[in-house]
C-alpha cells in the first residue's frame, strides 16, 4: 500500500471547538526492574563483538575417608620397613578450565520524521511536542530492561518447571527453544508445562541446591556479597505471588517488621518489598507470562497492545495478560552476570566522529537527506533536508551479558492466575417489604413544596 510521504507529520490532533486547554498524559507504569540488577560494565572498544573467557576450577578432594593407619612398631636402627611411614599414600588434587563466549546486541528505535513548516501551523503543537518528547524519555529504560530479563533467560543452564505431578523437571536452555523472534518457547513436550503454583515449600526445597553452587560466595548458611544479604535468597515476581506466598506462610512473614523495607531499613538498599522465611521478594512490574499452544510450545503475551486512538497509537491494557496461567519468576544474584554496554572511543584526532549513546538516549537527528522506511507496510520515503526544516529522535541500544555464575540464579515456570474471588451471599434472607398504598416505597417531598414531586420512587 503507498504511503503519502507528505503527510508522515500528521499525527498531532486538531483544534476543535469548545476545546480544554490542559492535556492529560497516559500513567502507565513502566518496567525497569532490571535496569542496574547486575553489574555494569563498559565493553571497550576496537575487541570485536564476540569475547571468549576462561572460568578456573579446582577439583573437590572427595577423599574416600580411610586413611592409612601409622605403625612405628617395625621401624628399628632407624631403619624404615613399612610402606605406610615413610611412603604415605598421596591423592592428587586437579584443576580445570571451562571456556565460553559471549557478545553483544544491538537495535534501534526511532520515531516519524517531524517537519517544522507543518508543526508550526498546528494549534496547541509545543504543548503536544512536550507530552510525546516526556513520554519517549521513559521507554529506554524500559527497553533495556525488558531485553536484559530475556537476555538473562536466555542465557541461563536450565528452566526449573513448578510440577507436583513430574518431580521437578527441568528444561535444558539452549537458543534452539527460543522461536519466533524469542516470542515462543520450546520445552518439548506437554509433560514439561507447569501443573503447579509457585510456594514456598517448592522454593524452600532448592535452598541448599543454591548454596552448593555458591549462592552466597563460599559460604553456606550466610552470605555477604552482591545483592542477597545475609543469609536471604531474592526472588523476582509479580505482586500477587509475592501477597499469596506472604498470606499463606504467615508464621514465616511474621519474621519481618514493615520498617525492615522502609527507608533506612535493613533491607531498604536490596530494592525488596517483603520478606518471608529466608526470601525477600521484589516485584517485577511485567514478569514474563504465556499461554501454552500445545505440545509443550509456549507464546509469550505482553501486558499492553497498541491500538487506535483518534490520532495515532495508544497502549491498552490486555486481559489476555491478566489473565495468563504460565509465568517466570526469577530468583536472582547481583553476582552471576554483569552487563556491558558500548563504547564510542575516538578513533583518531583527525577523526572527529559524532559523541554517541549507546543506553538508548533518544539524539535529534536532521540529516541532509535521510530515508524514510514504513513500518507497515515496507514502502519507503526519501526527504531532502537541505532547509533542516526535518528532523526524527534515534535510540540506539548496544547490549552484552556475560553470565558468569549462571547456576546461582534460578528461573521458575509456574502456574499463576488472576485474583480468584468468592461469592459472599448475606447471612440473612432479605425481602422487599410490600409498597405503600399508592405503589411508591418512599415519600421524598421537597423542601419546596411548589416544586414538581412527579418523580417519587
Amino acid at each position: 500500500m503507498a504511503i503519502d510521504c507528505g503527510k508522515l507529520s500528521d499525527f498531532l490532533f486538531r483544534r476543535v471547538p469548545d476545546w480544554d486547554r490542559e492535556l492529560s498524559r497516559d500513567r502507565y507504569p513502566y518496567e525497569m526492574t532490571y535496569i542496574g540488577l547486575y553489574e555494569p560494565r563498559t565493553w571497550e572498544s576496537f575487541t570485536g563483538t564476540v569475547h571468549t573467557w576462561d572460568r578456573i576450577s579446582v577439583a573437590m578432594d572427595n577423599d574416600d575417608g580411610c586413611w592409612d593407619v601409622m605403625n612405628a612398631d617395625n621401624f628399628t636402627n632407624n631403619n624404615c620397613n613399612q610402606q605406610d611411614m615413610c611412603n604415605p599414600t598421596r591423592l592428587e588434587i586437579g584443576w580445570g578450565s571451562t571456556r565460553s563466549t559471549y557478545g553483544k546486541f544491538h537495535r534501534d528505535y526511532k520515531t516519524k520524521p517531524f517537519c517544522l513548516d507543518h508543526l508550526r501551523h498546528v494549534e496547541e503543537a509545543k504543548q503536544q511536542l512536550a507530552a510525546i518528547v516526556e513520554g519517549l524519555k521513559e521507554l529506554p529504560d524500559q527497553i533495556q530492561s525488558n531485553f536484559q530479563k530475556l537476555l538473562a533467560l536466555r542465557q541461563s543452564d536450565v528452566i526449573q518447571v513448578c510440577s507436583q505431578a513430574n518431580a521437578f523437571p527441568t528444561v535444558t536452555v539452549s537458543d534452539s527453544i527460543f522461536t519466533n523472534n524469542c516470542m515462543r518457547i520450546a520445552l518439548g513436550n506437554a509433560n514439561k508445562i507447569p501443573t503447579s503454583k509457585l510456594s514456598m515449600q517448592y522454593l524452600n526445597h532448592f535452598m541448599p541446591t543454591l548454596m552448593y553452587k555458591g549462592y552466597f560466595n563460599k559460604k553456606f548458611l550466610s552470605g555477604k556479597e552482591s545483592m542477597s544479604p545475609a543469609g536471604k535468597f531474592t526472588i523476582m515476581t509479580d505482586i500477587q505471588t509475592q501477597q499469596e506466598l506472604c498470606n499463606a506462610n504467615p508464621a514465616l512473614t511474621g519474621m519481618y517488621q514493615t520498617a525492615d523495607f522502609q527507608k533506612g531499613g535493613k533491607f531498604f538498599a536490596y530494592g525488596v518489598m517483603s520478606g518471608c522465611g529466608d526470601w525477600l521478594f521484589k516485584v517485577d512490574s511485567q514478569p514474563m507470562r504465556f499461554l501454552h499452544l500445545g505440545s509443550g510450545v509456549l507464546q509469550r503475551v505482553r501486558p499492553y497492545q497498541n491500538v487506535a486512538a483518534t490520532v495515532g497509537k495508544k497502549p491498552q491494557f490486555d486481559p489476555l495478560y491478566e489473565n495468563a496461567t504460565i509465568q517466570f519468576s526469577h530468583v536472582y544474584a547481583r553476582a552471576a552476570r554483569c552487563v556491558y554496554t558500548g563504547d564510542i572511543t575516538s578513533v583518531h584526532p583527525d577523526m572527529p566522529f559524532a559523541a554517541r549513546n549507546l543506553m538508548g538516549k533518544w539524539t535529534w537527528k536532521q540529516p541532509d537527506a535521510f530515508l524514510y522506511t514504513d513500518p507497515s507496510t515496507g514502502a519507503q520515503c526519501t526527504f531532502y533536508n537541505d532547509k533542516k526544516n526535518r528532523g526524527y529522535f534515534l535510540g540506539e541500544f548496544e547490549t552484552g551479558m556475560k553470565s558468569i555464575y549462571p547456576e546461582i540464579e534460578m528461573w521458575v515456570l509456574h502456574l499463576r492466575e488472576a485474583q480468584p474471588v468468592a461469592d459472599i451471599p448475606l447471612a440473612a434472607t432479605f425481602n422487599n417489604p410490600a409498597p405503600n398504598t399508592d405503589g411508591t416505597y418512599q415519600k421524598l417531598t421537597p423542601y419546596n413544596p411548589g416544586c414538581d414531586t412527579s418523580d417519587e420512587v
